[in-house]
């Protein structure tokens, strides 16, 4: 009798430091997902600085102070290339952007289920252990009763009148 005291106390024992590491285990990995949620959004807002510095760089005045250093003989050719240049820098930065913005809502989102995770596990290491159900009427459900309104007759459909034959004319 003292044996299985002592097992099934190491029993209860071992579930609740099981549900305890289950805890810990949900809470380390939201807390992982928050960290890669900041670094996210720190590169995205790196993003959006280079978007911006990008935009400023592609006015007209900025191409022509960026190239006004080096001489050539073909200035219109050469603030060309540096425009492209820039649009296609800025095409890269806008993906990236793109990217960022979705890897963020990724995480969002798997930061909400595990938080939802979380709840469950604490409530569930929270919440006593179950016996076996009993056959008691309070525990029984109810038997099903139908609603008075379903008991009422359906309205009466309405009536058409008949069309009546009118006599034929002879001829």
């Amino acid at each position: 009798m003292r044996c299985l005291i002592l097992g099934l106390l190491l029993i209860s024992i071992s579930a609740a430091q099981t549900r305890a590491q289950d805890v810990s285990e949900v809470e380390i990995q939201i807390e992982r997902l928050r960290a890669q949620l900041r670094d996210v959004v720190d590169h995205e807002a790196r993003l959006q600085e280079r978007s911006q510095q990008l935009e400023d760089d592609l006015r007209p005045e900025s191409i022509e102070r960026s190239v006004a250093a080096v001489g050539t003989t073909d200035a219109a050719a050469l603030r060309a290339r540096r425009r492209e240049d820039l649009e296609k820098q800025k095409a890269e930065v806008a993906a990236q952007l793109s990217e960022a913005a979705a890897k963020r809502a990724r995480l969002e989102a798997e930061i909400a289920a595990a938080e939802a995770e979380a709840v469950r596990v604490k409530a569930a290491a929270l919440a006593p252990k179950e016996s076996a159900p009993r056959n008691t009427p309070a525990a029984a459900p109810a038997p099903f009763e139908t609603a008075p309104a379903a008991r009422r007759k359906a309205p009466a459909r309405k009536r058409t009148p008949r069309k009546r034959n009118k006599p034929r004319r002879r001829t």
